[in-house]
């Protein structure tokens, strides 16, 4: 029987992921296990997004001891932390031991799109600016995700420490603004030809005026010219009717595993 091949478009979205992960966890003012088979980082920052673990690609044989060693050390700081996986580096044996130990389970879409040509612009309402800004605005950026996201407030200070190693050459962030109020902003980060997309976020306030499509058109065209032929990005629910319409397809499904101390 011919073997069913791989769609080519899954490798991007978890190479481009793991690159923004090993980014993150090369923060001199992180913590990390140090260990060459995954990436890991931890802070002091009760936020499961602070304190995390991806790209496990363990010797074989070696997979349940190593998801328990692991386990052990972040469990034993006692704050919440999460195990990012992907296609390539979630096993079942891996997702079985997580869950035994009490870690949540939950997916997101790996979404997909080839970059050939322009990209189509929709002008968001009255009053709406598109910037393209620098990292003289991540404190501002980082108050709009945190709000957009529900993070607690005091989260926009680790925030802005998070974003420091991830050089402006390569990280594209817009911010869009109602009546010189940011109220929405987006991130990409450029691995080779493929443009990742985070953090894109609309303050409740200002959702269903177009501003998260203007964001992520603006994304997609800025690296389309700076030579990317493709982007993906993990999309929410929410915001995912918005992705489909730009033109991005499912293409696979991130595991990702959240543990919350017992209180």
């Amino acid at each position: 029987m011919t073997p069913v091949l791989a769609d080519p478009r899954v490798a991007p979205v978890e190479d481009n992921l793991m690159e923004f992960l090993r980014v993150t966890a090369s923060n001199p003012s992180f913590g990390t296990e140090g260990a060459a088979d995954l990436h890991t980082w931890h802070t002091t920052v009760p936020h499961p997004v602070f304190n995390g673990i991806a790209g496990a690609r363990f010797a074989p044989g070696e997979e349940l001891r190593r998801t328990r060693e692991v386990l052990a050390a972040y469990v034993g700081r006692g704050l919440p932390f999460l195990w990012w996986g992907s296609p390539s580096t979630m096993t079942a044996e891996i997702a079985d031991v997580l869950v035994a130990a009490g870690m949540l389970r939950d997916e997101t879409p790996g979404m997909h799109r080839v970059l050939d040509g322009p990209v189509p612009m929709a002008p968001p309402g009255p009053g709406v600016r598109i910037h393209v800004v620098g990292p003289e605005c991540h404190a501002a950026t980082a108050r709009v995700m945190t709000e957009g996201f529900g993070f607690p407030a005091e989260l926009a200070g680790p925030i802005v420490e998070m974003m420091a190693p991830f050089d402006a050459a390569h990280l594209l962030t817009v911010l869009a603004t109602v009546d010189g109020q940011p109220v929405a902003c987006g991130t990409a980060w450029l691995t080779g030809r493929t443009a990742g997309l985070y953090n894109i976020t609309t303050l409740e306030a200002a959702r269903g005026r177009g501003i998260g499509y203007a964001v992520t058109a603006t994304l997609l065209e800025m690296a389309r010219d700076r030579g990317c032929t493709e982007a993906i990005l993990h999309a929410t629910e929410m915001g995912r009717p918005v992705y489909e319409r730009l033109g991005f397809e499912e293409v696979c499904r991130m595991p990702m595993f959240v543990w919350v101390p017992q209180l």
